[in-house]
């Protein structure tokens, strides 16, 4: 390898799915690559930036000046500017879903020919752009054995964020028709704008993050252990996402739920053909439960699966996992960009 890879994170947002992939991706890369963040000062030392990596602030004028391969790992709308520019310039782009392609000023001036999509259904909208599944770093903290499944003392978790598109609202439905036993530990960060508009005035049991005693708020540490480490409480992890003109693809909550040997449920509309999640009962692929809506949820949380059943599809879940390992994806993104 003649040069490291510059990979500029152009948001703000320092948890979730995009921190969560940076993170997996430079440790798939090791010392071939290095973060950048875009401020209004140039720093001399690294900082961290969660999950064992680390990063360093620069100035807009130094990202345009740098020398050598560059890949936009994020980005959003601040930092537009920065990301036109250096995709003038020759920058790789990852998009993480359609979604990001709403903007026609920006969709004009993406080279398909330079772009790493993660999802095969983005494919309809870039057909020349490099399909490269999420890159993954295992804790492997979790073992598929039988006798790890009764002892769990969650029936079910959510560790998704709170918000408009992740029918959270479904949580909420189940948990007032399940016995308490068998109720959904609710532990996803909030989106204050949706849980106080939509959340709140239908279910005044819940309180906003901000107005729980100190030891009940949410604290999401960023290290990767943390999330498997919690999932391997439960038997079920819930991810009822589901965004327009996206699905099919993994998400880092199934890939930390399939570490920890914990069964994913997911929105039915999640799982399109040939792709990732397969619920496929005949079949022996199957590596999740597809939820059409939470009468459905209610329902199957009162039952128990056979753990014949439970080992298949754990199992399944692990071995899916491989495919994300992330210094094989972290090759093929070197030899995709041609460092």
């Amino acid at each position: 390898m003649n040069e490291r890879l510059n990979l500029f994170y152009l948001a703000n947002s320092r948890y979730g799915g995009w921190v969560t992939f940076t993170a997996h991706l430079k440790h798939g890369l090791g010392d071939g690559a290095r973060i950048f963040r875009i401020t209004k000062t140039d720093e001399r030392k690294d900082r961290d930036f969660g999950y064992g990596v680390r990063y360093r602030n620069i100035t807009h004028e130094t990202a345009v000046r740098m020398k050598g391969p560059k890949l936009i790992v994020a980005a959003d709308k601040n930092f537009r500017g920065t990301q036109i520019e250096l995709i003038k310039q020759g920058a790789w782009l990852v998009i993480h879903d359609p979604t990001e392609l709403r903007n026609p000023e920006f969709r004009d001036i993406v080279d398909e020919r330079r772009t790493i999509i993660l999802g095969k259904k983005a494919k309809e909208y870039l057909p020349q752009a490099s399909y490269i599944p999420h890159p993954y770093k295992p804790v492997n903290s979790v073992n598929i054995v039988d006798d790890d499944w009764k002892k769990r003392y969650s029936h079910c978790v959510s560790v998704s964020r709170l918000d408009f598109d992740k029918n959270s609202h479904w949580l909420f439905e189940a948990n007032r028709v399940l016995p308490e036993p068998r109720r959904i530990l609710i532990r996803g960060a909030e989106n204050r704008m949706y849980t106080r508009t939509k959340l709140m005035p239908k279910y005044p049991e819940y309180l906003q993050d901000s107005k729980r005693p100190k030891d009940d708020r949410q604290v999401f540490p960023r290290e990767f252990s943390w999330a498997v480490n919690f999932l391997s409480t439960a038997r079920y992890m819930t991810d009822f996402s589901l965004i327009s003109g996206d699905g099919g693809r993994t998400q880092y909550t199934f890939m930390e739920a399939w570490d920890a040997g914990t069964i994913v449920l997911l929105h039915s509309g999640w799982i399109l053909p040939d792709d990732d999640m397969v619920n496929d009962v005949i079949g022996m692929r199957q590596n999740c439960i597809s939820i059409s809506n939470w009468e459905t949820l209610a329902s199957f949380l009162q039952k128990d699966l056979p753990l014949g059943e439970v080992d298949k599809i754990r199992n399944n879940g692990k071995e899916k996992l491989k495919q994300h390992d992330c210094i094989k994806i972290g090759q093929q993104y070197l030899e995709v960009i041609g460092v």
